[in-house]
C-alpha cells in the first residue's frame, strides 16, 4: 500500500488525502503525528495543512518551491525540506512549536530571506549546508553568513550541524577561530605571489604580514589546550570519586 500512495504522488506532484492516510496507516488526517514524504516528486503540498496534530514532517528531495500551505501546522516540531527548490519560506513564520529545521540543498539566496524565522521563539536547529554531503544554499556563500546568522538568531542552539549554545560550544567556537585565522593566512600567502609595482613606497610596504593571524592561532591553540586540559581534570576528578564512593561502600 505504502507504493501506491508513492505513485500517487509521482504522478500527480500534489499532496492528497489518500496519499497522506496510505503513507501514514491512519484513516483521520488529525491523527496522524509523523509523515515521510522523502522522493515522491512532490511539487504541491496540497491537503497537508489538515493534519492539525503532525509533529514531525520529512519533505526531503522533492520538487516543493512554495511553502504557504504548511502555515496551518502548528504542532509540527520537525521538518526536513532539504534538496527541494525553495527560495522564499514564506508560510513558515506561522509554525510556532518548530524546533528542528533542514533547508539545505535548496535556493535561498539571501540572510532577509530567512528574517520571517526570527519570530520562532522555540527553533534550536537550523541547517542550510550539510558539507558531509555537499549539500547547500547560495546565502551560505556570504562571507559574513555565519556572524549574520548568529546575530539575527541569538537563541539558535545548532547551526549547519555546529554547536552555538551549552556544553561543548567553546571547542566549534575554537575550531571556527583556527579556520578563519588558517583562511586569511592562505589569502595572505596567495597575495605574496603577485607582481610587485614600481619602487614609489619602501619595499616592505608590499610584504604580507602574517604576525595577526600567526597571533590568533597561537592565541586559539592556547584556549583550545586550556579547554582539553581543563576536560582531563573534570574526567580525573570524577574518576578519583567515584572511586572514592566504591571504597566507601566495600567498607
Amino acid at each position: 500500500m505504502p507504493g501506491d500512495g508513492g505513485q500517487i504522488a509521482t504522478r500527480y506532484g500534489r499532496i492528497t488525502k489518500v496519499l497522506l492516510k496510505t503513507r501514514s496507516g491512519e484513516f483521520d488526517l488529525e491523527s496522524i503525528h509523523s509523515l515521510n514524504l522523502r522522493e515522491l516528486g512532490i511539487s504541491d503540498l496540497g491537503c497537508i495543512s489538515e493534519c492539525a496534530s503532525l509533529e514531525r514532517l520529512n519533505l526531503a528531495r522533492n520538487d516543493i518551491s512554495k511553502l504557504t500551505k504548511l502555515a496551518g501546522l502548528n504542532n509540527l516540531t520537525q521538518l526536513n525540506l532539504s534538496a527541494n527548490r525553495i527560495v522564499s519560506l514564506e508560510g513558515l513564520q506561522a509554525l510556532d512549536s518548530l524546533q528542528h529545521l533542514n533547508l539545505v540543498g535548496n535556493l535561498i539566496g539571501s540572510i532577509d530571506s530567512l528574517r520571517c524565522l526570527t519570530g520562532l521563539d522555540k527553533l534550536k536547529t537550523l541547517r542550510l549546508c550539510d558539507r558531509t554531503h555537499d549539500l547547500s544554499n547560495p546565502v551560505c556563500m556570504n562571507r559574513n553568513y555565519r556572524t549574520d546568522m548568529i546575530s539575527m538568531f541569538p537563541n539558535l542552539e545548532w547551526l549547519d550541524g555546529e554547536k552555538l549554545i551549552g556544553r561543548g560550544s567553546e571547542v566549534f567556537q575554537l575550531c571556527q577561530k583556527i579556520e578563519e585565522a588558517l583562511e586569511a593566512r592562505q589569502e595572505s600567502e596567495s597575495l605574496s605571489h603577485l607582481p610587485k609595482p614600481s619602487k614609489w613606497v619602501p619595499d616592505e610596504y608590499w610584504e604580507p604580514s602574517n604576525k595577526f593571524e600567526e597571533s590568533i592561532l597561537s592565541d586559539a591553540s592556547e584556549e583550545l589546550e586550556a579547554l582539553l586540559m581543563s576536560c582531563k581534570y573534570t574526567v580525573n576528578k570524577s574518576e578519583d570519586t567515584l572511586n572514592t564512593l566504591k571504597e566507601s561502600s566495600k567498607s
